[in-house]
């Protein structure tokens, strides 16, 4: 996760050496974590490789500030509880690199080779394939070499079949292979070879030329604002349900406090109850946000922490 202090720093303009070098690891750590592909990177240079250089994770970074200073992603953090700011931080650059592969997407449709792997996999799952001099024959039923057909005949049928579309807020491909295949199957009675099959089912598709705005910025409206608010009002309710008004306080005190900062032992002392209490408590409320929400953006997040910080001061009145 990203350390607070830095988070501070970078937002306040002012990041050091240090700060810098714990981006470049973190981010370093999630890129290898997750398997992020390389593509996601806007750059001139073309390198093949799958494994990520140190450069390669300092440009992703430097282009990870900017996007986020661009948007005003760092805008709202000064609203986010101490305790929740390193979480948040990871869900903007979820967002950047989220928005960065849905870029890459409608730039490249459906690339002959995913769509050579995408019919290969779905044959082995659901096709039966023989080898036959040499060569490898795919069909639905069981088959042997005095079914094959010239594929001269096969390619009359196929020209005749309806393309499918391909949009740009297309997401998964497979679905979309596997219909291209049932239809190729529904026009041909005979067996086709495995590269004639991908070649006509890769040319079933309708890939017009993509385009890649960032049109996903999340409204601000007061109208979906009041439906984010309304939205939150049973899983809030479920958060805070026996709760009383003491420990309602001490909750809020610890997480939203932001006037002065405390450690766990101080706010203990105020409230004249063991730390060890104050930390169950807060544990306790912590694992029941978890189980009942899950953000789908750091704006959402946002509106979740500043409701039921609101609810919570409700319940200590």
């Amino acid at each position: 996760m990203f350390n607070i202090d830095y988070i501070h720093e970078l937002i306040s303009g002012q990041l050091s050496i240090a700060g810098y070098k714990h981006f470049i690891n973190t981010i370093s750590h999630f890129v290898r974590k997750y398997n992020w592909p390389k593509s996601i990177i806007v750059s001139d240079k073309n390198n093949t490789t799958k494994y990520w250089s140190t450069e390669e994770i300092k440009e992703l970074t430097h282009q990870f500030f900017e996007w986020s200073l661009s948007k005003g992603k760092f805008d709202n953090l000064n609203k986010i509880p101490e305790s929740y700011l390193s979480y948040y931080f990871v869900q903007i650059l979820i967002s950047f690199i989220a928005n960065r592969i849905k870029e890459e997407q409608q730039k490249e449709g459906l690339s002959f080779d995913k769509c050579r792997e995408l019919v290969v996999l779905i044959c082995k799952e659901d096709y039966i394939v023989n080898t036959i001099d040499s060569n490898q024959y795919v069909y639905k039923d069981s088959f042997s070499k005095e079914d094959l057909k010239p594929f001269e005949d096969v390619s009359d049928v196929l020209k005749y079949l309806s393309k499918i579309p391909i949009k740009d807020s297309t997401k998964h491909y497979r679905p979309l292979v596997k219909l291209a295949i049932e239809d190729v199957f529904s026009s041909i009675e005979s067996p086709i070879l495995l590269n004639k099959l991908i070649e006509a089912v890769y040319n079933l598709f309708d890939q017009k030329k993509f385009i890649s705005p960032e049109s996903n910025e999340e409204p601000s409206n007061e109208f979906n604002l009041e439906i984010s608010n309304k939205k939150f009002d049973k899983i809030i309710q479920n958060i805070v349900s026996g709760l009383t008004q003491d420990e309602a306080r001490m909750i809020s005190h610890c997480l939203f406090n932001n006037e002065k900062e405390q450690s766990l032992a101080e706010i203990a002392d105020f409230y004249s109850v063991p730390k060890s209490t104050l930390h169950h408590k807060i544990d306790a409320f912590k694992k029941k946000i978890a189980r009942n929400y899950t953000p789908d953006n750091e704006s959402d997040g946002i509106i979740f922490i500043q409701n039921i910080s609101k609810a919570l001061d409700k319940l200590s009145k």
